[in-house]
């Protein structure tokens, strides 16, 4: 019969796995009610509650946040990609494999979230240069950059906690202790993917422009004063057209002369035509009481958009955007970056009326227009990834070389054991604030804040499991398995299963839950732990068959053009190929 704390742990457990799937709350906020509840039940004591705060492994991933900052901010990411796509000799898939080979090769260093969202214009790119559809080199990107990060302890912050969880226990992982195995998962991934872009992956129609890929056809339209129309001589700020027409008026072109800024103080005169956004039966209305001529029939696209002024540009919500949770109206989006946004894409639907009152989420895209100059500031506002305008110039920055080379160097302190790998991401991650490279107020914005609290909140988990002698109780029932399944068929079990729980629970969370179950489980059964613990390290960070299962998923998820069947139509597969490899070799690489 269990007891009283052992029934309040699976509530809370429970609870909590159905809000983080549910998305009840932000992902952070989700850990620290958790964290709240544990402690409130008595599961934990004050001093537990706060142990994931002062933990290495936060430490150590806050520090590689703030360099990976540093190393991308010079673009060598981008124009090392694009040297080796063109070293491809125009075959696609030898520029493809090269592609994601790059990809691979830089998750294995520094934060895989950051190389997607480099990354993303560039396969944008890549694609229009092959004559493919996105939809064939966006989910390959995200499922490249997964498996790159298993190759190294410091590739995904799941690698980390694992390595700190093991580190606790008494057992030491090198930081290349993984590319054993992480190594060949690459080369099966790729070989996997040449096979998936052909019979798997889907095709979706290439959509000329972006005006048709958002529906804004019936949306966009330019209209002309007459004399007749009440609205000449009158100022902007006066007409108030946007309540009475729900109405926006993008530019007014005067004499040949495009005019996007303080439109509020303009007097606007016969013959100007106004750039609007405005629904069809508006529109009609508008026309008919203001006495205006449509010009273009509401068939304006991208080139009629575009002018040596103006562009049109689709951005992302960053992961780490401090404007998530806030509408367009209350951060004053046209104010503060003197652009207009046309349209924005929620996980799945398009919306273009009464945009300014949604809340925004990481990961929506914004249709925006504007001037080329106000464009390029946005393209440095950590708030949003530019999905378009690739630069593929190197950003030769302050001190730029040792931007290049500083997370080699950490970690090549820590694999010649001169240092942790917390003191040596730390050390560079003063290095870089102390030199300029990342002042501290970047750094700040730099750090992905959600997964920090995530990850501290969610650590006292296992300290909570101790109390109530879970890891004890699920070491006999795994103990019991084995006998049924063997040595081998165990490590089968905790890989799929963890497996499974990551693509639809943070892979995080999973890590933390599984690792002392694995650790008990070997000690019970008289193994070796090292094997146990690469399993759930590994199985924790492959996440394929949802878009939900991994940052980089749901960042290719719009780009791409995808349905969620897509991910589990070319992710299955990935998964079972990927698991029986680790299966195989984790016993014969780290044995029994």
């Amino acid at each position: 019969m269990p007891d009283t704390q052992t029934i309040l742990f699976f509530v809370i457990l429970f609870v909590s796995l159905i809000a983080f799937i549910r998305e009840w709350f932000p992902i952070e906020v989700t850990s620290l009610l958790v964290l709240a509840a544990l402690l409130l039940s008595g599961l934990i004591d004050k001093d537990e509650a706060i142990t994931g705060f002062s933990n290495k492994a936060v430490i150590t991933i806050g520090a590689m946040f703030v360099l990976s900052h540093a190393f991308t901010k010079t673009g060598f990411i981008r124009v090392f990609t694009v040297w080796l796509e063109n070293n491809g000799r125009g075959r696609n898939w030898a520029v493809t494999t090269l592609f994601l080979l790059a990809v691979s090769i830089f998750s294995a260093f520094i934060n895989n979230t950051a190389t997607v969202a480099i990354l993303i214009p560039v396969a944008s790119e890549l694609s229009n240069r092959l004559k493919i559809s996105a939809s064939k080199i966006m989910m390959p990107l995200s499922f490249a950059a997964i498996v790159g990060g298993t190759c190294t302890v410091i590739g995904t912050s799941t690698n980390l906690i694992v390595n700190d969880i093991a580190t606790e226990a008494g057992f030491n992982i090198g930081v290349f202790e993984l590319s054993k195995l992480g190594l060949i998962l690459v080369a099966a991934t790729l070989g996997y993917i040449l096979f998936a872009q052909r019979w798997l992956l889907p095709s979706r129609l290439p959509v000329s422009g972006l005006t048709q890929k958002y529906h804004m056809g019936t949306y966009l339209t330019e209209v002309k004063l007459t004399e007749e129309s009440p609205l000449s001589g009158r100022k902007f700020l006066e007409l108030n057209l946007g309540a009475t027409y729900e109405l926006t008026v993008l530019e007014i072109i005067r004499a040949g002369k495009h005019i996007t800024t303080n439109l509020r103080n303009i007097i606007l005169k016969p013959d100007d035509i106004m750039l609007v956004q405005c629904s069809v039966d508006k529109l009609q209305q508008f026309r008919a009481e203001q006495k205006v001529l449509l010009l273009t029939d509401v068939k304006m696209d991208d080139n009629e958009l575009a002018n040596n002024e103006n562009i049109l540009v689709e951005a992302m919500v960053s992961p780490n955007s401090r404007l998530a949770g806030a509408s367009l109206m209350e951060i004053d989006f046209r104010k503060r970056y003197g652009l207009f946004v046309l349209a924005v894409r929620h996980y799945r639907e398009i919306v273009k009326k009464k945009i300014g009152h949604i809340k925004l989420k990481q990961f929506d895209t914004l249709l925006i227009f504007g001037s080329r100059t106000r464009m390029a500031a946005l393209n440095t506002d950590p708030n949003f990834i530019m999905l378009d305008e690739l630069d593929t110039t190197l950003h030769k920055i302050k001190y730029w070389w040792l931007a290049v080379s500083i997370i080699p160097i950490v970690v090549g302190l820590a694999a010649l054991n001169i240092m942790s790998i917390m003191e040596a991401s730390l050390l560079g991650a003063i290095v870089v604030m102390a030199t300029g490279i990342v002042p501290a107020q970047e750094a700040y914005k730099a750090i992905n804040w959600s997964v920090i609290f995530l990850i501290a909140a969610l650590i006292p988990l296992g300290a909570a499991m101790q109390t109530i002698g879970l890891a004890d109780r699920i070491g006999g029932l795994i103990t019991a398995a084995s006998g049924n399944f063997g040595d081998t068929g165990l490590i089968a079990i905790l890989f799929f299963i963890t497996m499974l729980m990551t693509s639809f629970l943070s892979h995080t969370a999973t890590a933390i839950i599984m690792t002392p179950l694995a650790i008990e489980s070997a000690g019970i059964l008289g193994l070796e732990p090292m094997p146990f613990i690469m399993t759930i390290m590994f199985a924790a960070s492959l996440s394929f068959m949802t878009p939900n299962g991994y940052q980089t998923n749901t960042m290719v998820f719009t780009p791409g053009g995808y349905r969620y069947m897509d991910f589990m139509k070319a992710g299955i597969p990935l998964h079972i190929i990927l698991g029986i490899i680790g299966v195989v070799l984790i016993p014969v690489i780290w044995p029994l």
